[in-house]
């Protein structure tokens, strides 16, 4: 009787353990998943504003065709992370928002890709801006070499 007794706390011990360890982990990857969703977000923050920027050089008659190309794989690619999925029905409505199928990653391969994601879209918004930039100098010019007439 008493080594039925002592296996059983034995087991209860290790199931014990085994909850703490596994409690911790959960714990760890919220953390993780929180930093992957801070970068998450701020990807988002710059495709919105990249969206802004394509009206104006739609607007100016800008040619960005290989920009825009970059953009839709980006646009493929850009997953959410797990916990912090978008719903329909929150009260801020992003104008760009995420439909891509999550990809089986651990907690840190889920941060590794929003860093990647998160460095990809900015150069692309630098690359966005530049454009717009360009076209301001080019006009400025213009205008300065008019006025030299």
């Amino acid at each position: 009787m008493k080594q039925i007794t002592f296996s059983n706390l034995v087991v209860l011990i290790a199931m014990f353990l085994v909850a703490c360890s596994s409690e911790k982990k959960e714990e760890d990857n919220e953390e993780i998943y929180v930093e992957a969703n801070v970068y998450h977000q701020s990807s988002l923050d710059a495709r919105e504003e990249i969206m802004e920027i394509e009206k104006v050089l739609k607007e100016l008659g800008i040619e960005y065709a290989d920009l825009k190309e970059e953009l839709k794989i980006w646009d493929k690619e850009i997953i959410e992370v797990p916990g912090f999925e978008h719903s329909h029905d929150d009260e801020f409505q992003r104008k760009y928002h995420v439909h891509n199928r999550m990809k089986p990653f651990s907690a840190e391969e889920h941060l590794e890709y929003q860093k990647a994601m998160n460095a990809e879209i900015k150069t692309l918004f630098d690359s966005f801006r530049l454009l717009t930039v360009e076209k301001v100098m080019d006009d400025q010019k213009n205008e300065e070499d008019e006025g030299d007439l």
